[in-house]
């Protein structure tokens, strides 16, 4: 703590980092185009739960989650954070894998078809 900070004093209150945890889920949103939150997590590789919780303002993102971010969209961790400065890291820092290496998104899972049989019975006359 620095000398001129009163002993308790907190930088931000619950509220505004409440505010602004919000803002940070709304971003990883965007950078992964509004996908179902499934495909998001399969592509970082985390917790569902995790990034509910980021999402819904409950919780900041962790290291690891943001760094997994940075990785596959190429997106700046300061931007994701704050908002604020380049949205994306210059193109010699990208640290973003080919297509071709990113594992597929996760087709939502389909209900097995129930199938229906029409059997005919002929009539004997």
């Amino acid at each position: 703590m620095c000398e001129t900070s009163e002993e308790g004093e907190r930088l931000f209150t619950r509220e505004s980092i409440q505010m602004t945890s919000f803002d940070i889920g709304e971003r990883i949103l965007s950078l992964f185009g509004y996908q179902k939150l499934a495909n998001v997590v399969f592509r970082l590789r985390i917790d569902s739960h995790e990034l509910s919780a980021v999402i819904d303002g409950d919780e900041l993102p962790s290291v690891e989650m943001l760094l997994g971010i940075q990785k596959i969209t190429g997106a700046s961790i300061d931007w994701i954070l704050t908002g604020k400065g380049s949205q994306f890291l210059p193109n010699e820092t990208l640290m973003i894998r080919p297509p071709q290496t990113l594992p597929p998104p996760v087709r939502p899972l389909r209900k097995p078809c129930e199938a229906i049989f029409v059997v005919e019975i002929p009539t004997v006359s």
